[in-house]
């Protein structure tokens, strides 16, 4: 493998494009992606049922339009907390609107007194992607230790939200890696 596949060399490759992306742009992306995302989910869940999507940090793909869209659906909306690194996020109820609060990590999420819950549908950021279902994150593992907890449980739906400039050829597979379900873009949805 050369230095130009490995996973940090695609990571930084990938974020470099994904920061370009000007405002603009990333709105309408965001939007597309919420329109696109209803019938995925609907497909796959009935409204009531818990979806849970990422809080969007630095230059990630938005993720309020398909919260709103969502609860408007009358979806069960559910924010990530992070606990510790490489380990299972657990998650809490939260519809927009409800206050954020900053955990012990820095990110936002829902307030501690918020309901804990347990997705079924679990949309997750990513740096890059391939068309196989294969994610590269921050190099933290916590969303793929978060994948194999729920899916040893039940199953659980994963989407992987990306620009297209994100995609990349091949991603290097480790063994704790989670392959998603699908990947949705502003241009496709990649069923996996």
């Amino acid at each position: 493998m050369s230095d130009r596949t490995t996973k940090p060399a695609l990571r930084k490759a990938a974020l470099t494009r994904r920061d370009l992306i000007e405002p603009r742009e990333a709105h309408a992306a965001a939007e597309a992606i919420a329109r696109a995302a209803l019938p995925l989910v609907a497909g796959i869940a009935a409204p009531g049922a818990v979806v849970s999507a990422y809080w969007p940090i630095r230059s990630e793909l938005s993720t309020r339009p398909l919260l709103e869209a969502l609860a408007a659906a009358g979806y069960a909306t559910a924010l990530p907390v992070m606990t510790a690194t490489a380990k299972p996020l657990h998650f809490r109820r939260w519809s927009p609107g409800d206050p954020l609060d900053v955990g012990s990590l820095g990110l936002a999420e829902p307030l501690p007194a918020a309901a804990p819950a347990t997705p079924v549908v679990l949309f997750t950021p990513l740096a890059a992607f391939d068309s196989r279902g294969h994610r590269i994150g921050y190099g933290g593992g916590s969303f793929d230790a978060t994948l194999a907890a729920l899916r040893a449980g039940r199953k659980t739906t994963a989407i992987g939200l990306a620009y297209a400039t994100q995609e990349v050829e091949r991603v290097p597979e480790e063994a704790h890696d989670q392959a998603l379900d699908y990947i949705l873009t502003e241009e496709r949805l990649f069923a996996l």
